[in-house]
């Protein structure tokens, strides 16, 4: 499940929603803005539309070149998590499948992310690079 980055991991059903929403869209990323929820869903969209903000955070990189980045607020609230990017099984269509009508399926695409705490060797591991000077990705 792990792609690309020991802090985010990613489900097959997520990996086919990205894999089927970059064939539609091009090169697309996740960004999860601040919001007050228990189920965070980042919100996906083409790569060309998005301008990183002050404080926004590479948080990790996904399957398909794909890349989640979060607001300040968002990292505050995760930055000793391990996140694992989700699509719920009752989502309806898979991205790319024909609808009935109403919003394309890639559209109303939605991710979730899951998370968990690092364990003391994830953390230990995470403040090393961090001393080391690679910065908050990964």
């Amino acid at each position: 499940m792990a792609y690309r980055s020991d802090r985010v991991a990613v489900t097959d059903r997520a990996r086919n929603a990205l894999r089927d929403l970059i064939e539609q869209h091009g090169p697309i990323l996740l960004y999860l803005p601040h919001r007050d929820s228990t189920d965070p869903q980042p919100d996906w969209l083409p790569i060309r539309d998005f301008r990183a903000a002050e404080g926004d955070t590479l948080f990790g990189r996904l399957a398909w070149h794909t890349e989640l980045w979060m607001s300040a607020e968002a990292y505050t609230r995760f930055e000793r998590e391990h996140l694992t990017v989700d699509v719920p099984a009752d989502a309806g269509p898979a991205p790319g499948s024909e609808s009935n009508g109403g919003p394309s399926p890639e559209e109303s695409a939605t991710f979730l992310l899951r998370a968990r705490r690092l364990s003391a060797a994830e953390t230990a591991a995470l403040d090393g690079r961090k001393r080391g000077g690679r910065g908050a990705a990964n």
